[in-house]
């Protein structure tokens, strides 16, 4: 993982209540959007815990995060946590087909990155 620090202060209390306010305005839509949320990191965590023995199963364990990375930030992005200087990271990242999320309460902050093992098997042998 790459960490960028956005270096935009965020104030997680003021995005706490922009999130309950779409939550009282849309309780159905948001009560899905959080369960998603949910699901993810539950899916997530059971992925980052699990082996991978061989190449293969690695490449098939980053792709499998990756996707749920993205479907993570859209999913936070829906709840209204993201922020220019994150979708600017997001951008960039995506421009070298890696795949970035925010961290935290989000509004700034700083973004993970997932470097793939190749990329970073590339970097090492130089």
């Amino acid at each position: 993982m790459l960490i960028t620090d956005t270096r935009v202060g965020r104030n997680t209390k003021a995005l706490v209540a922009g999130v309950s306010e779409r939550v009282s305005r849309h309780p159905d839509a948001m009560a899905s959007v959080i369960s998603a949320v949910n699901s993810i990191s539950e899916e997530l965590s059971s992925i980052v815990e699990s082996a991978a023995e061989d190449e293969v199963a690695i490449t098939t364990k980053e792709e499998k995060l990756a996707e749920l990375m993205q479907m993570n930030q859209g999913l936070l992005q829906c709840m209204g946590v993201s922020h220019r200087s994150i979708e600017t990271v997001l951008q960039t990242t995506l421009k070298y087909n890696l795949v970035s999320k925010l961290t935290g309460a989000g509004g700034g902050g700083c973004v993970l990155t997932l470097i793939p093992t190749r990329i970073l098997l590339c970097l090492a042998s130089f």
